[in-house]
């Protein structure tokens, strides 16, 4: 053999080698740290394990990511999660993302952004973590509901890449650890449901959450003790085919400029993340309006949400209309169109109250009227994901329709652009999670907030020493 011949058999045999060990080797060694490490950082200083445990009681607070209320009603009507009451829908905050839902409900505190990237205006520059360095890693700081977290069942990004690979490395690594817990709560987290929903799609993560239902089974049989279970998603995922959205050419065309700092008057930044159904765009505020108009007639974009003044605008292909808030009251204007389909359940509020003063109607009213509403909730998650939900707000916020994600350019011809579930926007099946336990019924539509309540509940009881499931 030719010495030439030899060099290249030798180079790639170290290829194939480099290959199995980038790709099997060294994200199973980081996986399995991560299922070992106790992220939970209490309140007191305390560790939890110094906390008095209620006699022969554990609590298990579960967080599925991307399980949409659907695949869970299906599955207990089948006959899984057997030991649960019957499952409610969740609906998730504005957008409907990981971090923003579940810093929510785990009472993490606001997140800097909506994802792992986003502007901050006051250094003018994107900040968060590239993908290639959130490859593998999940260690970093986080200032949202990872301190909360007993088990972190999530390899990192690498998941979205090979979601099945560490299935089993996953349950078994949360089964060791909550069997070996010695606290009274346990929190945990698993990653790997969204994951499998983003690249394998709707069956493939019923299939995995029958595990899940196994795992439950197992873990009260095997635990010696009782457990009470509250579980919950952070968001719904859409299953249909997915088409890349080019937001970037339609703006530019318009005279903007894409860009990682804002330094001309039309400059625009739009931070990359996975795959979604949302965007979050950062530009002076006197470009919202102009932006808005030029996304309303790209194919793909439902609507697009800004600040204007004292109110939120939301604009979209089905016209405009302004939401005002005064307290904890909120009024929807046509201007003209009705981009949120509200018109006639406005109409109704109106007829049902005829001294609605001015057309403000409280928050729990809407609520009540729009909880199986295309759109669940609209006005104040809309309010919300613009004011109060993370610590540097976009400019606009871009709803898509189903059928559609934005994400980097790689996605552009990327089969994961094509197949299985997004999320993101603020329709119903993006939106609408789940909710449910083994200890206590749960309303048919719930909020995050109720999680939230019923966690700063089992806190309180914690700290007087009483039992956390259920506390009166």
């Amino acid at each position: 053999m030719k010495p030439r011949s030899q060099t290249i058999i030798i180079l790639a045999i170290c290829f194939v080698c480099l290959g199995i060990l980038s790709i099997y080797i060294i994200p199973n060694l980081w996986f399995q740290r991560h299922l070992t490490k106790n992220w939970n950082i209490p309140d007191s200083g305390m560790d939890a394990a110094e906390f008095p445990r209620p006699p022969n009681r554990l609590c298990l607070i579960f967080a599925l990511d991307g399980v949409p209320f659907d695949i869970m009603n299906e599955l207990y009507a089948e006959g899984y999660f057997k030991d649960f009451y019957k499952p409610g829908r969740l609906v998730s905050t504005f957008p409907s993302l990981t971090r923003t839902a579940f810093s929510k409900m785990l009472v993490g505190g606001k997140p800097f952004g909506y994802e792992r990237l986003y502007f901050d205006s006051s250094a003018n520059q994107i900040k968060g973590f590239n993908l290639i360095k959130k490859l593998f890693s999940t260690e970093n700081e986080h200032l949202d509901y990872h301190p909360k977290l007993h088990f972190l069942g999530f390899p990192g990004y690498i998941a979205y890449v090979f979601p099945d690979k560490f299935t089993t490395a996953a349950i078994d690594g949360f089964k060791n650890r909550i069997l070996n817990f010695e606290g009274n709560e346990f929190i945990a987290y698993m990653g790997l449901s969204d994951a499998i929903a983003h690249v394998r799609g709707r069956q493939a993560q019923k299939e995995f959450l029958k595990q899940i239902s196994t795992l439950m089974d197992m873990t009260r049989n095997e635990l010696g003790i009782l457990l009470d279970v509250i579980m919950f998603s952070d968001h719904g995922n859409n299953y249909a085919d997915n088409r890349h959205v080019d937001l970037v050419t339609a703006l530019e065309n318009g005279e903007f400029r894409d860009a990682s700092e804002l330094i001309k008057p039309t400059d625009f930044v739009l931070p990359r993340n996975g795959f979604v159904s949302i965007a979050a765009l950062y530009t002076q505020p006197h470009n919202a309006g102009n932006i808005a108009t030029i996304l309303s007639q790209v194919e793909g974009v439902d609507f697009s949400v800004f600040r204007q003044d004292q109110s939120v605008i939301v604009q979209g292909a089905a016209g405009s209309a302004r939401i005002s808030r005064r307290d904890n009251h909120y009024r929807y204007e046509v201007m003209p169109g009705d981009p949120l389909y509200l018109a006639n359940i406005q109409r109704r509020l109106r007829n049902e109250n005829p001294t609605d003063g001015g057309g403000y109607f409280h928050e729990s009213v809407w609520w009540q009227a729009t909880q199986n509403h295309i759109y669940p909730d609209p006005l104040r998650r809309i309010w919300e994901g613009l004011h109060d939900l993370v610590q540097h707000p976009a400019t606009l916020l871009i709803s898509l329709k189903d059928g559609f994600g934005f994400g980097p350019a790689i996605f552009d011809q990327s089969i994961l652009s094509q197949r299985a579930g997004t999320h993101g926007a603020l329709l119903d099946t993006h939106s609408n999670g789940f909710l449910m336990s083994d200890f206590m019924p749960v309303k048919a539509y719930n909020r995050p907030q109720t999680v939230a309540n019923l966690l700063a509940g089992a806190a309180e009881a914690k700290r007087k020493g009483k039992k956390l499931w259920p506390f009166n």
